[in-house]
């Protein structure tokens, strides 16, 4: 198991940040007004926090107050994770491996993967009484309806299993033939959080017909593939439910995103057949990732997207 301090999703906090963010940005704006000087700070400290895609691995996420309970978790590894690994099993009937652990204030961040099928990145959350040293191993919880997502969109991809090879097996021709990249599986691991995901897409599920094998699912995970197709049944899903969010990297520093190369990929999702059903967006960003994020949203990243995805049914 790969355990790695001091890395925290926007998944958990991004809720946080956006109800801090407006006061900070609007300090910050204050600051620049009295002091000029800080624009050049402010422009330093963003550029610094960026870094190559491919060297991403999760560094660099982090929380206010976590340094706390870091140290308590790190003494507490093994506990926690058997309390985690405990509660998957009993709660959604599903074995996880622990990837990363992340200290936060009263609690600790706990990132795993599925093992087997369906297969899918979820998270977990352990309180920690700071003040008494205590990890609270019995009241450990997850967001709502978090880890039901994760598992509808494993649930879908294993089902899809050959139209899901179809379209990793065209992203990494085009990878080999273009000059751009996906994600680190290790990013995935240790900050991924949600989901099915390869380096290339993630796909969030909204529920539909998909919700209905989730109940099953957690009455009984054992089903076979072939079983799990049939519930599904003929008519498969809405595509309204399911989103198949691409986003690629160039692959060179200094780079912006190539139009004619966006365009291309655009063109191909949309002229495809034998891919999942589902509502497509296309990102491509330049080659930076934000470390506190994990994201690329910069202006320069070429998009389709809402209001105008690509359709598959």
């Amino acid at each position: 198991m790969k355990i790695t301090y001091r890395i925290l999703t926007g998944i958990l906090v991004g809720s946080l940040f956006l109800l801090g963010g407006c006061s900070a940005l609007t300090q910050s704006e204050d600051s620049q007004n009295t002091n000029p000087e800080n624009t050049q700070t402010e422009e330093t400290n963003e550029s610094s926090d960026y870094i190559p895609v491919q060297d991403y691995t999760g560094q660099g996420y982090d929380l206010p107050n976590g340094e706390k309970a870091d140290n308590i978790a790190e003494n507490h590894s093994e506990e926690i994770e058997k309390a985690v690994v405990d509660y998957f099993k009993e709660e959604y009937k599903t074995d996880v491996e622990v990837h990363n652990m992340v200290g936060a204030e009263d609690g600790v961040s706990v990132f795993v993967e599925s093992k087997g099928k369906p297969h899918f990145y979820s998270f977990a959350i352990v309180p920690i009484d700071s003040s008494n040293q205590e990890v609270l191993t019995d009241e450990v919880w997850s967001q709502e309806y978090q880890v039901e997502q994760a598992i509808m969109s494993g649930l879908y991809a294993w089902i899809k299993e050959e139209e899901f090879t179809a379209l990793d097996q065209y992203f990494k021709k085009f990878q080999k033939n273009h000059p751009v990249v996906g994600k680190n599986i290790a990013a995935l691991e240790n900050v991924g959080g949600s989901y099915y995901m390869t380096p290339y897409y993630h796909v969030p599920i909204a529920g539909g017909k998909l919700e209905e094998l989730l109940n099953q699912y957690l009455t009984d995970s054992n089903l076979s593939k072939e079983e799990w197709s049939e519930l599904l049944g003929e008519e498969g899903i809405n595509p309204d439910m399911v989103n198949i969010t691409i986003q690629l990297h160039m692959d060179e520093s200094n780079v912006e995103p190539d139009e004619e190369i966006f365009n291309e990929m655009v063109n191909d999702i949309k002229s495809m057949e034998g891919i999942p059903a589902g509502t497509y967006s296309v990102l491509l960003h330049d080659n930076q990732i934000r470390k506190s994020s994990g994201q690329n949203n910069k202006p320069n990243s070429l998009q389709k997207s809402f209001p105008d995805p690509i359709i598959k049914k």
